[in-house]
């Protein structure tokens, strides 16, 4: 294999086959009765025919209907394999009329690639296909066996699609080195003190919970009410939580980054992130002055629903507040339920789960030292030379959690750049790529692959 091939060259179809995906209608939809199947039956079809190579040589599986497991089977049994992921879901478009090009057009236009899947992450998808397929065709065989696996509901949980597949690799006996999926982007102008983009590789994510409070009360005629009502103890409640938030702490993950972080860093953030040691307290203030920090060094929990009285003039039997909490590192959500229990416990009120089969516990921490940190690093010099390549905290859900059990080594990454108005876009109105850095992130994956 040449290694001075133009990566632009490798990837010049690759525009197309993403913005096809994009014109797939495939909406997950927690009732499964409102998803357009026809659609997600489409973009399968489809695939066998952009990516005849993949299809022809890799064994291609369907654990479920809503997932896709492709076997690379790799020249040297004894090494362990590696499982690159990809989803193929998208969430609902909106108000189509706020697009200047239609969600699922896939326009191209002025260099940019339109469409729901552009940002969030059939371009991932897009990418892995044409790299094994343009890999393939230059007579490539890694040395790893790899799993190429893609789920088709993570944006509901992915409890039909990536958690059948690792179902199946946990039969099997499957551990792979490390996985990658979808997860922290190439930051572009984030940070002030840093004068280049920084490829945030998550290695670990934060866990989720929704914890209902709730509070009871006499009910009755809202013109003679009691003392203490059952609304008035649970907004105490409320504010009990919410004045006394769990403590902000530095993980091994949040010390990793400022140690990475540091030699790039203008004065005195280079100071105080290369002595987090002495300087933590300082740190911990500074980062949670803001939401976007805050989210790193602390679990978090916001109250995002209220129900009470169902009339104006009755008083409520009970009340409750939905907090969503988002656990670093380290917590876990009997830690969580304790803390809340004694907060809420003078005011009378209780504390539950309120969706157990949707409770993640957080992530353990991945390595920066393992083979694969320091695939991922190589081939990031290479396709994206001046980006830092920097471990991170992860505070969104990913379809990783279906794999924990299968893989030593979690990476979560998004190899190409985008800045905070970039980011505003994914789940948004106007979701779209450039095309330059869809190219790149094609060239991404194929020194991945290589180095597999």
């Amino acid at each position: 294999m040449k290694d001075d091939i133009d990566y632009r060259e490798i990837f010049a179809q690759l525009p197309e086959k993403l913005a096809w995906m994009i014109q797939c209608k495939t909406v997950s939809s927690y009732d499964a009765a409102e998803e357009d199947e026809g659609e997600f039956a489409r973009l399968k079809m489809g695939l066998k025919e952009r990516f005849p190579l993949v299809h022809a040589k890799l064994r291609l599986e369907e654990p479920s209907y809503r997932s896709l497991l492709y076997t690379w089977q790799g020249s040297d049994p004894k090494l362990e394999p590696v499982i690159l992921c990809a989803h193929f879901d998208v969430v609902p478009p909106g108000d189509e009329k706020a697009w200047t090009h239609g969600p699922f057009s896939g326009d191209i236009v002025d260099g940019e690639l339109w469409g729901r899947g552009a940002q969030d992450i059939k371009v991932l998808m897009a990418c892995i296909l044409e790299t094994a397929e343009k890999l393939l065709e230059q007579g490539f065989s890694p040395k790893r066996t790899l799993y190429l696996a893609f789920g088709g509901d993570e944006e509901i949980g992915g409890a039909r699609g990536a958690k059948a597949i690792g179902d199946l690799l946990a039969q099997r006996g499957v551990h792979a080195s490390f996985l990658l999926d979808e997860g922290g982007p190439i930051a572009v102008n984030m940070l002030s003190f840093v004068d280049r983009p920084l490829a945030l590789v998550g290695i670990a994510e934060k866990g989720y919970a929704d914890v209902l409070v709730t509070a009871k009360g006499q009910g009755g005629h809202a013109s003679m009410p009691p003392q203490h009502t059952a609304t008035g103890n649970l907004s105490r409640a409320i504010t009990a939580i919410d004045r006394h938030p769990a403590p902000a702490r530095l993980t091994k993950t949040m010390r990793s980054f400022l140690k990475y972080l540091a030699p790039y860093c203008s004065q005195p953030y280079r100071f105080l992130f290369k002595s987090a040691g002495i300087t933590a307290p300082v740190i911990l203030k500074a980062f949670a002055a803001a939401p976007t920090t805050n989210a790193l060094v602390r679990t978090t929990a916001a109250c995002t629903m209220l129900q009470a009285s169902p009339k104006e003039n009755v008083l409520a039997e009970q009340a409750q507040a939905n907090f969503n909490v988002r656990m670093l590192p380290g917590d876990t959500a009997q830690n969580v339920l304790d803390r809340f229990a004694a907060q809420v416990r003078p005011f009378g009120a209780t504390v539950a789960i309120k969706h157990p089969e949707a409770l993640v516990e957080s992530s353990a921490e991945s390595s920066t030292e393992s083979f694969g940190w320091n695939a991922l690093a190589s081939a990031l010099a290479v396709s994206h030379p001046d980006a830092v390549c920097v471990p991170f905290l992860f505070s969104a859900g990913t379809d990783t959690k279906h794999y924990r059990n299968v893989v030593s080594d979690i990476y979560r990454f998004d190899a190409f750049p985008q800045d905070d108005a970039a980011l505003e876009r994914v789940h948004g109105d106007n979701e779209r790529i450039r095309i330059e850095d869809l190219l790149s992130c094609g060239h991404f994956y194929y020194e991945l692959m290589k180095r597999l």
